[in-house]
């Protein structure tokens, strides 16, 4: 929604987003009817938005995020990985620990559409949940090729590889966008968010300063099978800067979906990364358990955010070619 004159007006998928990337937990019941009641009014997503990166703890979150952790890693079993995380990380590390696995239809997605021997690119790797899976999966024969800006997600992606034998994974300390340049790197748990650096110096008090490439000129024209993004709002630079590998190659794509955090790092709306796929020959559905996805326009994939309670969607696009 927007108005005739003026910028698009909040929703409450906006606000659940905007809890789930800004402060990292799910709202509170006060908190949501405080907001809710805000949103009925006509506030803007812009307006929204301030609200949270004003408040007390998202500064206090901040402070607390830009320190690295003083306790060593933990290991963590899953299936017959050994994967170390950080123990303040509140985004993925909660759920290995209690459930013994991370978005698994994700990863059932993924095995599903590469075979042993297929070239696998996480952009996002984090501390290499993904790729460490995915590189057992495929093999030595196959490759999996690691992007992930964060220093300290780095190390571990490092360790978690060595640990399982996965020393023959390409790793690429840098963020990816739609072109070159420099980006400051905010991290938040086992995710993190960048920005293009304005070039003072003070900014990086509370921020690392990273290289940012595209995907085009990393691969160089390299076969690709299947990329996973996950880049908490940048999935649409990263699209942008990687579309002569997805008409090259034609790989399967899963990537996370929230229109708030596009609109506030790729500059880009829902429906802009939705039809760039389009024009690219790919067709789109929300994973689920289901094997065999269904061909959704992107106002069904839309409508389907609208309702999702975690505040994003995880998609699964693949081309006909």
């Amino acid at each position: 929604l927007s108005r005739p004159d003026g910028p698009a007006l909040a929703t409450p998928a906006d606000l659940r987003a905007s809890y789930r990337l800004l402060l990292g937990r799910v709202p509170d019941r006060r908190g949501e009817l405080d907001f809710l009641s805000l949103i009925e009014l006509g506030i803007t997503r812009d307006e929204l938005i301030e609200h949270f990166l004003s408040s007390p703890e998202f500064r206090q979150r901040q402070l607390a995020d830009d320190r690295r952790s003083a306790e060593a890693p933990i290991a963590v079993v899953v299936e017959d990985l050994v994967l170390h995380i950080d123990p303040a990380d509140f985004a993925i590390g909660p759920h290995l620990s209690r459930h013994g696995n991370y978005e698994p239809e994700v990863l059932a997605a993924l095995r599903r559409h590469l075979d042993p021997g297929d070239t696998f690119v996480d952009v996002g790797a984090s501390f290499g949940y993904f790729s460490t899976q995915m590189g057992r999966h495929v093999g030595e024969r196959g490759a999996v090729i690691a992007f992930e800006p964060g220093p300290q997600n780095q190390s571990l992606l490092l360790l978690n590889l060595a640990t399982n034998g996965i020393e023959w994974a390409e790793v690429r300390q840098m963020a990816l966008s739609d072109n070159t340049g420099l980006f400051a790197y905010s991290r938040s748990g086992a995710n993190g968010v960048v920005s293009p650096f304005g070039g003072d110096p003070r900014e990086l008090a509370n921020h690392d300063l990273v290289r940012a490439s595209t995907l085009d000129r990393e691969l160089a024209g390299r076969p690709v099978d299947a990329i996973k993004i996950d880049v908490e709002g940048a999935e649409g630079l990263v699209l942008v800067g990687g579309t002569s590998t997805l008409r090259s190659s034609t790989p399967t794509l899963v990537f996370e979906f929230s229109p708030p955090a596009l609109a506030s790092v790729s500059g880009m709306t829902g429906l802009d990364v939705l039809g760039l796929l389009g024009e690219l020959g790919y067709r789109v559905d929300v994973i689920e358990e289901a094997a065999q996805p269904a061909n959704r326009s992107p106002r069904e994939v839309m409508d389907r955010y609208e309702g999702a309670p975690e505040g994003h969607l995880n998609l699964i696009a693949w081309s006909e070619a």
